[in-house]
């Protein structure tokens, strides 16, 4: 699996428009510090996928388990003001995308819908 076309779309739809917006609002409710942490979780996220040498559907939903909590317990610290409807819709696409670009197969139509609270 080749990430850079994931990377490039997290900046692209997620991380761009989350530190305008931080930029434009005086009262966001999220730092930067939160955009880095965001950005963090779905780089880790993405560079597991790449890891993994034998897909398996188990071992994919785990990574995409991790990443939605993790992100559930971001968007909670900043009183759900850092998930966004467009950013929302960004991040399911890539957390989507790449679980099937890595192997998933038979994929539901949200395979986020389970834990996510965003």
């Amino acid at each position: 699996m080749n990430i850079q076309n994931f990377k490039n779309q997290l900046q692209e739809t997620v991380i761009v428009p989350m530190t305008e917006f931080m930029n434009d609002c005086e009262d966001c409710g999220f730092t930067q510090k939160d955009i880095a942490k965001c950005e963090a979780l779905i780089l880790e996220y993405l560079v597991a996928l790449e890891s993994i040498t034998e897909p398996a559907n188990k071992e994919i939903m785990k990574h995409v388990k991790k990443l939605v909590l993790a992100l559930n317990k971001l968007n909670e610290k900043t009183d759900y003001c850092l998930l966004e409807t467009e950013e929302r819709e960004s991040i399911w696409e890539i957390i989507q995308n790449s679980a099937v670009e890595c192997g998933l197969t038979n994929p539901e139509d949200d395979i986020t819908e389970e834990w996510r609270e965003w």
